[in-house]
């Protein structure tokens, strides 16, 4: 069965395929994923360990790490980190992520698989039960959606994580 889509569809699939790095095969992905997951994460550490926000992957560290980022944005502090909040916002998905694989090994993992749309490239994601999420930035412009950390978004993405995981 061929699958036909329309032609702005077809341009998004396309444009989103640019974005992505090409790999000769599914183990360059694999590592440079990795290699991508764990820069990001350092970063976080040392940013929060530089705030004395302790990020120790567990469940409660969702919050505090959602209350560094709205401190970090009303400060203007991404700037003198020399931290794009695209960046930090990565990191934040990245660690949301991480979160849930360490803490519930048997209903998450890590993912890298060829994107369907096109030759040698691969998009990074989790697999949660029987979901499967790719990303590059979960909470993309997250200071326009939410004011501060008071809603406890990151937390309650987890939460919703974990119950669509059983």
């Amino acid at each position: 069965m061929q699958l036909h889509f329309d032609e702005q569809y077809q341009d998004a699939m396309t444009e989103y395929a640019k974005q992505l790095p090409s790999f000769d095969n599914i183990y360059a992905a694999q590592a440079f994923y990795y290699e991508h997951r764990q820069d990001h994460l350092m970063l976080l550490l040392e940013i929060a360990k530089a705030y004395q926000v302790t990020l120790d992957f567990s469940i409660n560290s969702l919050v505090s790490l959602e209350t560094l980022y709205f401190s970090l944005f009303r400060n203007n502090s991404f700037f003198d980190l020399q931290v794009s909040i695209e960046e930090f916002e990565t990191s934040m998905s990245i660690y949301l992520c991480e979160v849930l694989v360490k803490n519930h090994p048997d209903k998450a993992k890590w993912i890298v698989e060829e994107y369907a749309y096109a030759d040698q490239k691969y998009v990074m994601g989790i697999k949660y039960g029987r979901y499967h999420q790719y990303f590059q930035n979960l909470f993309e412009q997250f200071y326009l959606s939410h004011k501060d950390a008071s809603k406890n978004v990151l937390l309650k993405r987890f939460e919703r994580m974990i119950k669509q995981s059983s």
